[in-house]
């Protein structure tokens, strides 16, 4: 029947834990036919009505406020009080929140991303017509402008793709890379493909400047696999290629490939003027990463990688209390990840880095873990510093050979421990081999620094000549039992077993000469003093012999210097005096052609 009240359906709605149908839009023709007004649902009170010829209207169903729980679990609510239908049905406890969230961006979101989109729109222009570099007009007062003078001038073809795009950055000098005119640098111009790809790479990664051009990357990633990574194998180079094809933000971190390109163009002469600028922007890149949140970002392997090749870096350079201290962050950062105790269970203690995927991943973070205790090593030898980790608390076996970690091959190793006892000595890589005598290095150190109560040394068997036959028997033990591999002429070809065998000689010139020193100074027996001397001279003609040997071996990316030092100044000491004018005459010729200085090292 026309124009007739309907019955509530509100009880049925609720039994369905359904909201209540508003059924007056069913209803609205026949109410304009009849002339009587609709009712909505039981109200009495009928629906105001609006002049005018058949316009009628109704009063429109306030917004319902869902309770807590159905908001959180997304369900839909009938607003019954002081219990809705499903919290009655389900038996939660229904509790109504009267003030209601603001939905939607925050205040100023939408201003923001304009201004990003108009930044990447600006980029876009400006690449199209060519002109990158020197000119592209900002969209906002707070926009970036790149400079039209500066590092980069108008004969040379730059370097970098793309102007700075974050823009949240403070504006970006590209000044910052000096006057590269003397560098001489021809570089094809980069694709506007590629100048995207980076503008969005900065984008996601917040960077203040561009990248290297993608050709510059590709050479100057070369350079450091054949010229750098033999030294310092702790990256595995098929999967760091393939991490580069990944989206920007699963790439190796930026501060790891600066310090990378900072390591490589400063062993080339075509990117030698880059490299102080790739070391700069490593260290920001890495002291940014220490600085987001709570420096949850840094506790990654990647990171003690970038602070190792950091302090390689620098001592390279010269820059000996930076990379005292880099040297100190890279071990620091290795055991807290855990990576001195890959091997072995100790106390349970927090990890904060997954289990390693497989036997790959297991063995990059050893590598990572043994260059790290190496560099440890020898800087406290040539500071007489202390070391920063305990053999005693390393549970990470021994590196595997570099062919087996480069094609993924499982392969068996031991521990640094029963190394140093003479066992498995034949197994062992030649990365292994150069953890040992670090070890060696360490344990003199030790030996020499640390005061025992029963030191008495003036007595033959007191706690040092004691400490002095073991460790002598060590070194003697470890050169003989070398296998064929580490040994030299075989191995001349191999930077790292020549550095080994130097290092091998270079500790026992320390050992004796501390011995040479306490016999004299509490007047002991001569022959003391005078097998000292002999091992000495030994040792360090010994190198003089290696040098000469492997005069067409690239040594400048192995610290040999200290070993040559050695031998040079106890030479002219220790030798008989009738015999030291020939050995004089012959010990110059043994390194020529070797760089002696930092500035021989980069020419």
């Amino acid at each position: 029947m026309e124009g007739a009240n309907l019955p509530s359906t509100n009880a049925f709605d609720a039994r369905l834990g359904q909201p209540p149908q508003n059924l007056s839009s069913d209803r609205d023709s026949a109410s304009h036919q009849s002339g009587a007004p609709a009712k909505i649902g039981n109200d009495s009170n009928p629906a105001p009505q609006i002049n005018g010829t058949n316009q009628t209207s109704y009063v429109p169903r306030p917004k319902r406020i869902a309770c807590v729980i159905c908001r959180k679990r997304k369900l839909r609510c009938d607003g019954n009080k002081p219990s809705c239908g499903t919290c009655s049905r389900l038996g939660h406890d229904c509790a109504y929140d009267e003030v209601r969230k603001k939905s939607g961006p925050k205040r100023g979101y939408v201003k923001q991303l304009e201004a990003r989109l108009a930044q990447v729109e600006t980029l876009l222009k400006s690449q199209d017509s060519g002109d990158v570099l020197q000119k592209s007009p900002a969209p906002t007062d707070n926009t970036p402008q790149p400079p039209t003078s500066g590092g980069f001038t108008n004969d040379m073809p730059y370097t970098f793709a793309c102007p700075n795009t974050t823009g949240d950055a403070h504006p970006v000098s590209l000044d910052l890379l000096g006057d590269l005119n003397s560098a001489q640098i021809s570089l094809p111009d980069n694709s506007i493909t590629s100048g995207v790809d980076f503008s969005w790479e900065m984008i996601g990664l917040g960077l203040e400047e561009p990248l290297p051009a993608q050709d510059v990357i590709d050479e100057l990633d070369d350079i450091y696999f054949q010229k750098i990574h033999p030294s310092m194998p702790i990256l595995h180079q098929p999967r760091y290629y393939a991490a580069m094809n990944l989206a920007p933000n699963m790439r190796p971190p930026v501060c790891l490939r600066y310090i990378m390109w900072a390591l490589a163009s400063s062993v080339t002469n075509k990117y030698r003027t880059l490299h102080p600028h790739f070391y700069q922007r490593a260290r920001k890149y890495a002291e940014l990463d220490q600085m987001r949140g709570l420096g949850e970002s840094m506790a990654t392997v990647a990171h003690a990688q970038t602070w190792i090749l950091m302090s390689s870096y620098e001592f390279r350079m010269m820059f000996f209390p930076r990379a005292w201290m880099s040297t100190g962050h890279a071990m620091r950062l290795a055991l807290m990840l855990g990576l001195h105790r890959l091997d072995g269970s100790g106390p349970a203690v927090k990890m904060c880095i997954a289990p390693a995927r497989d036997w790959t991943e297991q063995e990059e973070r050893r590598r990572s873990f043994w260059v790290a205790f190496c560099q440890d090593r020898y800087a406290s030898v040539g500071t007489g510093w202390p070391m920063m980790v305990d053999e005693r608390d390393i549970l990470t076996n021994l590196p595997a050979s570099d062919e087996a970690f480069v094609n993924s091959t499982m392969q068996q190793t031991y521990t640094l421990s029963s190394a140093m006892a003479g066992e498995n000595i034949s197994t062992l890589s030649p990365l292994a081999g150069l953890v040992l005598i670090a070890c060696i290095f360490g344990r003199n150190l030790h030996h020499l620094h640390r005061a025992a109560l029963d030191d008495n040394d003036r007595d033959l068997n007191g706690g040092f000549w004691r400490r002095h036959r073991a460790l002598d028997n060590i070194i003697l033990n470890t050169s003989l039992a070398l296998p064929s591999h580490l040994r030299l002429p075989e191995g001349i070809n191999d930077s790292s077993v020549v550095f080994l065998n130097l290092c091998i000689h270079s500790s026992t010139i320390c050992l004796h000469q501390a011995a040479i020193f306490k016999a004299e100074k509490n007047d002991m027996p001569s022959q003391i003093a005078a097998e000292g001397k002999r091992r000495s001279i030994v040792a360090a003609d010994q190198i003089t012999s290696i040098m000469k040997m492997a005069s067409h071996t690239d040594l400048t990316l192995k610290n040999f210097t200290a070993c040559v030092g050695l031998s040079g100044d106890l030479l002219p000491q220790l030798m008989d005096q009738s015999a030291f004018p020939q050995r004089l005459q012959e010990w110059p010729r043994s390194f020529q052609g070797y760089p002696t200085s930092h500035g021989e090292m980069q020419d």
